[in-house]
């Protein structure tokens, strides 16, 4: 048995979610760090439309700056910790759920103006 073979034998088998693959995490079994950070920038992404979509509340603009760079340390530091969960994938979900919401709500809005005037 060759070193390269023993190295990636002794490297543990994770189950990686699809986007997680697609970004290139595990590709790599020599080095853990590839795919990392294409998959961190895209939950951070992720989680702040999320959060625009669903939660935002009008806010002053410092106020809005350190919410949202709370919520970009806090989703960075959750995909370091849980990269093998489907947390991009949940959250893409969200998006959607939350833009199809968000598209129904502006509808509904611009139909009651029409009819009140």
């Amino acid at each position: 048995m060759n070193a390269q073979a023993a190295v990636a034998s002794d490297f543990p088998k994770y189950d990686i979610p699809f986007i997680a693959k697609l970004l290139g995490v595990g590709s790599d079994p020599n080095n853990i760090e590839t795919g990392f950070y294409p998959l961190m920038i895209t939950v951070v992404i992720l989680t702040l439309v999320v959060f625009k979509l669903g939660f935002a509340k009008e806010l002053a603009w410092w106020k809005s700056l350190i919410v949202y760079l709370m919520l970009a340390v806090f989703s960075a530091a959750l995909t370091l910790v849980f990269w093998t969960w489907p947390i991009p994938e949940v959250l893409l979900a969200m998006v959607f759920v939350l833009g199809i919401y968000r598209f129904r709500m502006w509808m509904v809005k611009r139909e009651r103006e029409r009819t009140a005037s």
